[in-house]
């Protein structure tokens, strides 16, 4: 097995710890359990990897995770030991999976430069999958991490997205709002695929696997949650996703994504970006 370690990654976060759509994780007792894998998560020789998470991807609930070309939404994550060691306990299935790490007080979302991924794939930065069945019992040993880098990511040649710019009910560009995809019709649930946050022009782009249908959503944060007061929501009627239609290798550009604050009155507004990133993405 080779291990990436040269590419990029996302880290995004989003998933989790949150019962909903978490069948492919269940307690060593009950009988659908399949198999337990374990490893070390190192950042050099001696150094176990501090403030770590894992991310995990169920083959059925979507496209594996990518080193570059786009950002999948893990199905489920879990934090590492502090001594860099995990231990997953697995339903039978087709799964991938990588390791983040996330800093004290770093936001919620993809990685910031000076964290480390450990990536499971080849050296083409293929996700390589693990396929467990019940009993089994697989230790990957001691595994390393690469710091990551934000010019590792890819954003044109072979790349499938849809680009544009998040503004105001005035037209004002809003910054740092995140784009997330997803495959149903009212934007419920785990998204799929997520964006970078805006810029100072509320310029986004989304980055896809493959061509299709998709519902878009704009939110403050990536974590999930009722939305709070002051965060941006979609304009649309009762805050529905917009429907953009891909190509395989599409560049779908100029798709303005218009959003409003929300208004709780009575509700001091949140310090959304440190919300609880491990809550399920809504």
């Amino acid at each position: 097995m080779i291990i990436f370690r040269a590419l990029f990654f996302l880290v995004f976060i989003a998933s989790a710890a949150c019962a909903e759509g978490d069948a492919a994780l269940k307690p060593l007792h009950e009988e659908s359990l399949a198999a337990t894998v374990s490893g070390q998560i190192m950042i050099g020789d001696n150094m176990p990897m501090p403030y770590g998470v894992v991310l995990l991807y169920d083959k059925l609930l979507g496209p594996p995770p990518s080193l570059g070309k786009y950002w999948r939404v893990p199905d489920h994550i879990t934090a590492l030991g502090n001594d860099g060691r995990f231990s997953l306990e697995l339903a039978d299935g087709t799964y991938y999976f990588q390791v983040s790490q996330k800093n004290p007080g770093a936001e919620i979302g993809p990685a910031n430069e000076a964290e480390y991924l450990y990536f499971h794939g080849d050296a083409e930065g293929n996700s390589l999958p693990l396929i467990v069945s019940k009993g089994q019992s697989v230790n990957l040993g001691q595994l390393k991490a690469f710091l990551w880098k934000p010019d590792l990511i890819k954003r044109d040649m072979g790349i499938t997205s849809v680009e544009g710019v998040v503004v105001d009910p005035d037209g004002k560009p809003v910054e740092r709002a995140v784009v997330l995809a997803y495959y149903n019709n009212i934007g419920q649930g785990r998204p799929v695929f997520i964006s970078d946050r805006t810029d100072k022009s509320g310029r986004y782009q989304l980055r896809t696997n493959d061509g299709g249908i998709f519902y878009l959503k704009v939110r403050s944060v990536v974590g999930g949650g009722k939305p709070s007061k002051g965060e941006y929501l979609n304009t649309t009627k009762e805050f529905e996703p917009v429907k953009v239609t891909l190509k395989k290798e599409e560049k779908l550009k100029g798709v303005t994504l218009k959003v409003m604050k929300m208004s709780r009155p009575g509700e001091e507004a949140e310090d959304i970006e440190k919300r609880d990133w491990r809550k399920i993405v809504q």
